[in-house]
């Protein structure tokens, strides 16, 4: 078989099921020491907890990118879930509905080789397709990684909110169809 260009063209994404719970709880347990190992407080045994995974499982937001017969590279949330922190913030774009992103996880072994940019991609056209044209989400403040990701995917800054864990900055991005964008 030649090489393909596509780093992900053999990564499925779909919604999780039932079963999933234990592969993605393990994803969860490996980012939440991951990013504690980088001196990042974002998560922990508080939040996100295998509960909000259940939950989102439960409610058919939560999505896995895997190859076949692997465990899961990466996941996210994606509802429409704003939190009431939220009306606080500048929000520019005011269409309805809006889509949110929560918990975008990439497996270590799988950071900064682009999976955290092809599942927002798929975020994007996930939103589109269940009638959305804008996005929402937020990070912690100190994750660098996660601001550059939004930034460079044409994310604007918002404002920002408190949460427990501290200050996040919220962004926000249209998404249209491809042959709308400029």
């Amino acid at each position: 078989m030649p090489p393909t260009s596509d780093p992900f063209a053999d990564v499925t994404v779909r919604l999780a099921e039932t079963g999933d719970l234990d592969p993605v709880a393990a994803l969860l347990r490996d980012c939440v020491r991951d990013m504690q190992a980088r001196g990042l407080d974002q998560w922990d045994d508080v939040y996100p907890d295998r509960a909000t995974l259940a939950g989102d499982i439960e409610t058919q937001t939560l999505y896995l990118a895997a190859r076949a017969g692997a465990p899961p590279l990466g996941a996210l949330t994606l509802n429409r879930r704003q939190e009431p922190e939220y009306a606080e913030v500048a929000w520019q774009i005011h269409v309805e509905p809006i889509a949110v992103v929560h918990r975008l996880m990439v497996s270590p072994g799988a950071q900064r080789t682009g999976l955290g940019r092809f599942l927002m991609r798929f975020a994007e056209r996930e939103a589109l397709r269940l009638g959305c044209r804008a996005i929402r989400l937020d990070t912690l403040d100190a994750n660098t990684r996660a601001l550059a990701l939004y930034r460079a995917l044409g994310y604007r800054r918002a404002g920002g909110v408190r949460f427990r864990k501290g200050a996040f900055t919220c962004f926000e991005r249209r998404v249209s169809e491809p042959d709308e964008e400029a």
